[in-house]
């Protein structure tokens, strides 16, 4: 048993264990799925909450089971153990019986369970009714409620008033109160309890091992269809400044962790803060290494320079498609063309600043010569890595209501829902065969070029580096078999 988790602690965060031993990603705003890349996502979102929790004066743990490889068999001698008054759980769609099993655990050792995360902020009864042994869930944003919702059970108040909440009430019924507004200030939030985390456990292709998020902000005003994020933040972009930023980074400076992605739908949203915050890191010498995403419309080469000279060296850009009509079919934006993807790249790379290209295949309107001009822009624009995910119409979503409404869905069953690994959409002369068929064969058109493999080989510092990038490798090769 992990010896680090046997303090009797009031509330427990928990990262449920993997149902198969597959490393799953899971975040309290973004769609969960089983990593095909390995990457073991920092769980910050439960260390905000956390954090909150402890200064109501409660003791607090949080149990990441994915990245300690702790098994259910293992969680369950652990929670037994230490006895919480209140389990928290983090739920995500394609492993959500999976997940709610820490709910079962929870109420044998007679705790109060509480989910949060995408899934249930999208399906609050649906999931109360299908897992008896769930209590409670918060809808949307986390922190405020799960202060109220915690203080409310201890003292055994009514939970009437407690806003973003489904729950049951004393005769079983279901209930679900208003929602709540949101933060406005997100500077007031606490610093994460990122000590708590097994920070050295986290990788990330690339960038190793001993790395953590940065919330940098909530909130994008962009209407991609196959977003989750309006489902949380409802489009609404509220950010950090580029003092709280530096604050937190100087903060992780202290506890020895410098290596950094910030965590944001779209980190470069604000080019205001973005340059103070580079500013500040340059005037402050502060030693940090950090990579953050983007979206090909938000950048400019100046930018790119200073963000390289303030410690950036990778930036993850949402490509999507090498079709423009792909893009606008999902309302990726009339400034994320395809032609603005290679000039965004190549102001990357010329900054000296490696990429990571995301693209999604089966989205509407796909076909195969789609298919191939997304391939050959992926070959063509000098990405450094490359991500070629399904298109999941994940519940909430307006591409899940799109696929409803046109008899696109071949499955409403939840664990299907997965980006990786599960093709749920069929279209006219475009099934969900195709889909995973055409991801098969993009990594290895792709992996399989001399410049592909050599990609791969500029990630490896470390035996264990070149261990992973080959399972990598083996994943992405052999997903269309």
């Amino acid at each position: 048993m992990n010896q680090k988790h046997h303090t009797r602690v009031d509330v427990l965060f928990v990262n449920p264990p993997s149902p198969d031993g597959h490393v799953y990603i899971r975040d309290i705003n973004r769609s969960g799925r089983r990593s095909r890349e390995q990457t073991i996502w920092p769980q910050t979102s439960l260390a905000y909450l956390a954090a909150v929790v402890k200064n109501e004066g409660y003791t607090i743990d949080i149990i990441d089971c994915i990245a300690e490889e702790i098994s259910w068999n293992t969680f369950k001698e652990i929670i037994e153990l230490i006895i919480p008054k209140f389990v928290v759980i983090n739920v995500i769609t394609s492993i959500v019986s999976n997940d709610l099993y820490t709910a079962f655990l929870g109420k044998y050792i007679n705790a109060a369970t509480i989910a949060v995360g995408p899934h249930i902020s999208s399906l609050p009864e649906e999931t109360l009714k299908r897992f008896p042994c769930l209590d409670c869930g918060i809808i949307g944003e986390a922190e405020i409620t799960i202060k109220e919702l915690i203080l409310n059970l201890d003292k055994e108040e009514s939970l009437e008033q407690v806003k973003g909440l489904v729950y049951r009430d004393k005769n079983g019924d279901i209930q679900v109160n208003p929602e709540r507004e949101f933060i406005e200030n997100l500077d007031e939030l606490p610093i994460p309890l990122h000590e708590l985390l097994p920070v050295s456990k986290y990788r990330l292709p690339y960038i190793g091992s001993n790395y953590t998020f940065v919330l940098a902000s909530r909130g994008c005003p962009f209407k991609c269809t196959f977003c989750r994020q309006p489902i949380m933040w409802k489009r609404q972009v509220r950010k950090r400044s580029a003092q709280s930023l530096f604050n937190e980074l100087k903060y992780l400076n202290k506890i020895g962790i410098n290596n950094i992605m910030f965590h944001a739908d779209t980190f470069t949203i604000d080019k205001g803060i973005v340059i103070e915050l580079c500013n500040i890191i340059i005037r402050e010498k502060l030693k940090v290494r950090w990579i953050c995403n983007s979206r090909v419309d938000t950048i400019d080469s100046e930018m790119l320079v200073l963000m390289k000279k303030a410690g950036c060296w990778m930036i993850a850009y949402g490509i999507e498609s090498g079709s423009d009509q792909i893009l606008q079919n999902v309302k990726k934006g009339e400034a994320a063309t395809v032609a603005q993807a290679k000039t965004a790249v190549l102001w990357t790379k010329k900054a000296g600043i490696k990429v990571w290209a995301y693209f999604i295949i089966g989205l509407p309107g796909e076909n195969h010569d789609t298919v191939n001009k997304t391939i050959q822009l992926a070959k063509t624009i000098s990405a450094d890595i490359v991500n070629f995910a399904v298109g999941a119409p994940y519940p909430g979503t307006e591409l899940y209501d799109q696929a409803r409404e046109n008899k696109w869905l071949e499955s409403e069953s939840w664990e299907k829902f997965d980006q990786n690994y599960s093709a749920i959409l069929s279209f006219p002369g475009f099934s969900s065969d195709d889909t995973i068929q055409s991801i098969g064969l993009a990594y290895k058109k792709w992996y399989l070029r001399p410049s592909g493999f050599v990609s791969l080989l500029k990630g490896i510092n470390s035996w264990k580096d070149l261990r992973l990038l080959f399972r990598i490798g083996i994943e992405h090769l052999k997903i269309s078999k």
